[in-house]
């Protein structure tokens, strides 16, 4: 059996967001974003937090809604980008279900964040975002399942994850 929570996230740009629905409706549950439950509880946008309460107070944020999502009803959750850095919040995930990292290239994640319009051609927040790539790469390679991109739909994305999912649950009942 599919773990009752499944955590999904990658890179900006990685169709994370997309997975995470796809995977919700063929599993029949609610998708929850980390994101979304830290501007409900502050009644804000994610940006805005940041900016009036930095870093610190934003992952603190972070750290409430995602042990408020592993501890509710089954479902999909989405993570923002950072949430997987941190080792307590991995050890929150390892224990309330399973985590899946949207793996895209480097390429594929600045395609998506420029059409999303979080970045703009030639702007020098792009230069960070390649850093900020590199950087977080290590940590994000600690998920339970890691599902490549590979320019792909988020369709097809979600029927290899299942199918990750599926396998890994076979391997651990023949262990």
């Amino acid at each position: 059996m599919i773990p009752d929570r499944v955590f999904v996230f990658g890179y900006v740009g990685s169709k994370a967001a997309e997975v995470a629905a796809v995977l919700g409706e063929r599993l029949g549950r609610p998708v929850f974003s980390t994101e979304k439950v830290i501007e409900a509880s502050a009644r804000m946008p994610v940006a805005e937090v940041y900016r009036k309460e930095g870093e610190n107070g934003f992952r603190q944020r972070e750290r409430r809604a995602l042990v408020s999502v592993s501890t509710g009803p089954p479902g999909v959750i989405l993570l923002g980008a950072g949430t997987f850095l941190d080792r307590g919040n991995r050890k929150t995930i390892h224990r309330a279900g399973i985590s899946v990292f949207i793996d895209a290239s480097l390429e594929e994640c600045l395609a998506g964040a420029l059409e999303s319009g979080i970045l703009r051609a030639g702007d020098e927040a792009n230069e960070r975002f390649t850093s900020q790539f590199e950087l977080r790469r290590d940590e994000y390679e600690k998920a339970d399942v890691l599902v490549e991109q590979l320019d792909r739909d988020a369709e097809a994305i979600a029927d290899e994850v299942l199918q990750r999912l599926e396998d890994r649950v076979w391997e651990e009942k023949f262990a």
